[in-house]
């Protein structure tokens, strides 16, 4: 995160509310970029690297929660989607490409500087813990803290950022039964709200790119209906 203030890029096409939003945040103490297309917040996202994203979800020039799935490749850093669509499959969609929080609009201002505050500081705490280490072996696999990179028999598995995030949870708890809203909570930033499905969705993909089932010496069991435990043989 920024050393000095947060900073908050908002893509949304509705000017108005653009700029609303923006102020809001500035009376927060954060610096804010504001884009009205996805193009244009490619742009100020490779330039200035954001802490925290508030997406749109019906660009001009594009889907937001495509954008998001693009951030995925570079950044951990939190993603709110602020939209009029309030469908629960809309919902899902978002959260599967990478998505953190989704906000209905009209949304009330108290609430969405609070999902703010708090997307932030989990996402700061989460880093924390992970910077105190520099690096963790279980078995055949190695996480690098500086590079972010995992590595199974010095292959590296290619993680997005939020896979590591869960994998170094599981392997810093290993043995040990966590259940999906410990998981969520502590990599997305945010409550899971009663919706497990970015959680299993992370770890099928996760699963694949370290080949457990190829593997003879590590594991990440599944409790239906309880949650995940990473354990060495």
């Amino acid at each position: 995160m920024n050393e000095e203030k947060p900073l908050i890029l908002i893509a949304e096409d509705d000017v108005d509310l653009a700029q609303f939003s923006a102020r809001l945040l500035k009376r927060q103490g954060y610096d804010v970029l504001v884009a009205n297309t996805v193009a244009e917040a490619r742009m100020f996202s490779i330039n200035n690297k954001p802490d925290l994203f508030v997406l749109d979800i019906g660009l001009p020039d594009g889907d937001g929660r495509l954008f998001c799935e693009e951030l995925r490749r570079d950044t951990d850093a939190p993603v709110l989607f602020l939209t009029g669509k309030t469908d629960t499959e809309d919902k899902i969609k978002g959260f599967n490409t990478g998505g953190d929080y989704y906000l209905t609009k009209p949304y009330d201002r108290d609430e969405f500087i609070a999902i703010v505050k708090s997307l932030l500081r989990r996402m700061d705490q989460n880093r924390k813990k992970i910077d105190e280490v520099t690096a963790i072996k279980r078995g055949p696999i190695t996480l690098m803290k500086s590079e972010r990179k995992a590595y199974v028999n010095e292959r590296d598995t290619e993680l997005t950022p939020k896979e590591f995030d869960i994998l170094f949870i599981l392997m810093q708890n290993e043995d040990r039964e966590l259940t999906c809203e410990q998981i969520y909570e502590t990599v997305w930033g945010t409550k899971m709200n009663n919706d497990p499905h970015p959680i299993r969705l992370h770890i099928s993909r996760l699963k694949k790119k370290l080949n457990e089932e190829a593997a003879d010496d590590f594991n990440i069991f599944t409790e239906y209906g309880r949650g995940y435990t990473f354990t060495t043989r």
